[in-house]
C-alpha cells in the first residue's frame, strides 16, 4: 500500500500544476460570465424611484408597470411583480414580491460558489503539488547521491512552483468572489427599499384606488 502511495507521489506537481491551470481558466471563464450579468444590472436608483412615485401619485399604473418593464435588472423585476398584482391583499403582493427577490437574489448568486470553492482550495492544492515535488526531489537524491544537496534545491524549488500558482489562482478568485458578493447585497438592500416603496402606497389605499379607477 505505501509502495503504491509512493508510486503515485512520485509523479510529482507537475499533475497540479495541470490542475491548477484548469482551476484558472475555470475562475476566468466564471468571472467574465458574472461580470456581464452584474454589468447588466444598473440602475439609477433615485430616478427609478422618484418616476415610480411620481407615476404612483397620478394614479398611473400602467405607466409605472412599462417603467418596470423596460429595465432588465433585479431592482425593477421585483417592482414590477408587485405591480402587476396591486389589486391582490398585501399580505400577497409581500409574498409575491418576496418570492420575485429571492429569484433574482439566486440569479445574481449563480455561479459565486465556484469562486468561492477555487479561492479557498487553491492554496491547498498549490500545497499539495509541493509536498509532492518534495517527495519527487528526494527520491532522486536517493538515487543520485553524488548531485548532494544541488538535487535536492532544484526539485524543491521546481516544486515551491505549484505553492505560488495556487496563490495566484487563489487571489483574484477571492477579491472577485467579494466583490460581486457586495454588489449583489447593495443590489439586494436596493430591492428592500422600492418593496417598502410599494407597500407604503398599498398600505394608503393607492394602489386600490388605482385598480378602482383603472377597472
Amino acid at each position: 500500500m505505501v509502495d503504491k502511495l509512493l508510486n503515485m507521489a512520485l509523479l510529482g506537481g507537475e499533475p497540479i500544476l495541470y490542475l491548477l491551470v484548469f482551476l484558472s481558466i475555470l475562475s476566468i471563464v466564471v468571472v467574465l460570465e458574472r461580470a456581464i450579468t452584474y454589468a447588466r444590472n444598473k440602475v439609477d436608483l433615485a430616478a427609478f424611484t422618484t418616476r415610480l412615485i411620481d407615476f404612483l401619485n397620478q394614479q398611473k399604473l400602467d405607466d409605472a408597470i412599462r417603467l418596470a418593464e423596460s429595465n432588465k435588472t433585479a431592482e425593477s423585476a421585483v417592482v414590477a411583480e408587485g405591480l402587476n398584482n396591486f389589486d391582490k391583499r398585501k399580505s400577497v403582493v409581500i409574498e409575491l414580491m418576496s418570492a420575485a427577490s429571492m429569484a433574482q437574489q439566486q440569479r445574481l448568486d449563480k455561479r459565486l460558489n465556484i469562486l468561492g470553492t477555487i479561492g479557498s482550495n487553491a492554496p491547498f492544492v498549490g500545497l499539495l503539488g509541493t509536498v509532492l515535488g518534495i517527495i519527487r526531489a528526494f527520491n532522486d537524491l536517493a538515487f543520485n547521491s553524488e548531485g548532494g544537496a544541488s538535487v535536492v534545491m532544484a526539485g524543491i524549488a521546481e516544486a515551491l512552483v505549484a505553492t505560488a500558482v495556487g496563490l495566484l489562482v487563489a487571489i483574484p478568485a477571492v477579491v472577485f468572489f467579494n466583490y460581486f458578493k457586495n454588489r449583489q447585497k447593495q443590489i439586494m438592500s436596493n430591492v428592500s427599499r422600492l418593496e417598502n416603496t410599494l407597500l407604503a402606497f398599498i398600505a394608503d389605499r393607492k394602489l386600490t384606488s388605482i385598480g378602482k379607477k383603472a377597472a
